[in-house]
């Protein structure tokens, strides 16, 4: 073997070795490739030969025209640089490759020793770089909230978007290279030393509170959002900053108007209660003196006539007293000072004082009156409370049951151990809107029925009140011109059995 031919081999050799691809071309004939090349563009070495191809096959079109400058002698020397060009290679893949030819010599031939290296990686990670930060760009620029870069070492501003332009009431010329201090941004003098004091110790910082002097002088509420980003040849701060003025002024207006209602309630309720005291005093006085001309306790009146009438005036000032009553009621309930004292009672007791008292008007309504109750359980309620929703239901659902219809009171067991009071009646029904309307104080449910007869629109809404200050919860089902049921629950906590005569002894 000659010594030329031994150094030829042991080249191509070294060739192979090399990390880099080597492409030896020479008017568009390929006269060497290494390995490594065949490796960069997916062939196998020992397989189909570069040098049977047109290198055009593999470049992608829209560099085809770049071959030339790359890959012809005249037009490249010492000086050429390097170029990136896309490729196909052999499992149809795209990929960027930089080029860095050489004119030379090649077997007393004019040709290009090319070396190549794979920068896809590279070439991805750059462009979705800039992908990225044009996205940034964009953002920055579009973003309603006033938006600055600046130097963390000097904090003098980089960058800044329209927004932080518009705040301000200035031109980029006059904030670019100047800090918050010099263009007097800050309301507070000290806050920007605060503020930079803080950022020293963390990278970043959310919802931080500030004042803006903005343009007209005028003081606009910032909250504040910072953030270290570290870039050469120095980090910056990306800071954002929301104006909530209008946010905050309106909290202030809201929590006004809140306390002004707050006032003007507590002061309705207050004078709900006085006059509701003061005028209970001479109405009892009323009721006193009428049911003594109605008896006539103190002799016969010449005039039965005068009987009637004196029995009306202790009716009408039943029913006053009533409404006076729940009016206090529910002014102590707005007033928060509804007071319940809980203790264990026997609800029967309650059941017979109420359907006592509701016998009469439901006999003279022409409504049966039925009881289903479960009389082995002791609830914890305020016992006059108690009371006053078994009142205030039965009422109702005799007053808007017809004649020939039924009430039906019952106390029964629930599925979580609990207890419940229910009313069923088959009166005149409510719709779900009217449902909504029976609830409010003072509502009236736009029905024929309802406006035949008298009441002040306290008494659902008063039961609902006294059963949340017990820990009961109220349900209402009801169906037009079928009936409706109210059930007043309290949970298992509420409720025990009665001890049986035996474990008494």
């Amino acid at each position: 073997m000659s010594i030329e031919l031994e150094f030829r081999d042991g080249l191509a050799v070294l060739l192979d070795s090399l990390a880099e691809g080597i492409l030896v071309v020479s008017e568009d004939a390929v006269l060497f490739a290494n390995g490594r090349l065949y490796e960069i563009l997916g062939l196998q070495a020992g397989g189909r030969k570069l040098a049977d191809v047109d290198l055009r096959r593999w470049v992608h079109p829209e560099d085809a025209d770049g071959l030339d400058a790359i890959l012809s002698p005249d037009g490249c020397d010492a000086g050429a640089g390097f170029h990136e060009i896309r490729v196909i290679d052999g499992e149809n893949r795209l990929r960027w490759l930089s080029c860095g030819p050489r004119a030379t010599l090649w077997g007393g031939r004019k040709a290009v020793v090319c070396s190549i290296t794979d920068v896809t990686e590279t070439v991805q990670e750059r462009e979705g770089r800039a992908r990225s930060e044009a996205l940034f760009r964009n953002v920055f620029r579009l973003m309603p909230d006033a938006m600055s870069l600046s130097s963390l070492k000097d904090g003098r501003f980089l960058d800044v978007n329209p927004s932080f332009l518009n705040v301000l009431g200035r031109r980029r010329d006059d904030v670019i290279g100047k800090t918050a201090e010099e263009i007097c941004m800050w309301a507070d003098p000290m806050f920007n030393s605060r503020f930079s004091e803080e950022l020293k110790m963390t990278a970043s910082m959310t919802d931080v509170p500030a004042t803006v002097l903005a343009r007209g002088n005028v003081i606009r509420h910032f909250r504040l959002f910072a953030q270290k980003i570290e870039t050469a040849p120095e980090p910056v701060l990306l800071l954002i900053g929301r104006d909530v003025t209008e946010d905050i002024v309106q909290a202030q207006e809201l929590a006004r108007s809140r306390d002004t209602a707050e006032i003007a309630n507590r002061a309705k309720s207050e004078f709900l209660a006085n006059m509701s005291h003061e005028l209970r005093t001479p109405l009892n006085a009323i009721l006193g003196f009428s049911e003594i001309l109605a008896e006539q306790m103190l002799g016969p009146i010449g005039m039965a006539r005068y009987a009637e009438y004196a029995r009306d005036i202790h009716n009408s000032g039943t029913h006053l007293l009533s409404i006076i009553n729940d009016i206090l009621d529910l002014s102590k309930v707005e007033a928060g000072r509804l007071e319940a004292s809980l203790t264990w009672i026997d609800p029967v007791e309650s059941f017979d004082l109420v359907t006592h008292l509701m016998e009469q008007r439901a006999e003279n309504g022409g409504v049966t009156l039925v009881r289903d109750i479960d009389d082995s359980i002791y609830v914890e309620a305020d016992e006059r409370l108690f009371r006053q929703i078994c009142l205030n239901l039965l009422s109702n659902a005799v007053k808007f049951t017809e004649a020939g219809g039924t009430v039906t009171l019952k106390f029964e067991r629930t599925l979580g151990r609990g207890a419940a009071l229910i009313v069923e009646d088959t009166g005149i029904g409510m719709t779900a809107d009217e449902i909504r309307v029976a609830k409010r104080p003072f509502g009236q449910v736009d029905s024929g029925l309802a406006r035949n007869h008298e009441g002040s629109g306290l008494g659902l809404p008063l039961v609902i009140a006294f059963a949340d200050k017990m820990g009961a919860t109220v349900g209402i089902d009801s169906v037009p011109r079928v009936g409706t049921s109210i059930s007043v629950v309290f949970p298992g906590d509420k409720v025990k059995p009665k001890k049986s005569k035996h474990e008494q002894q």
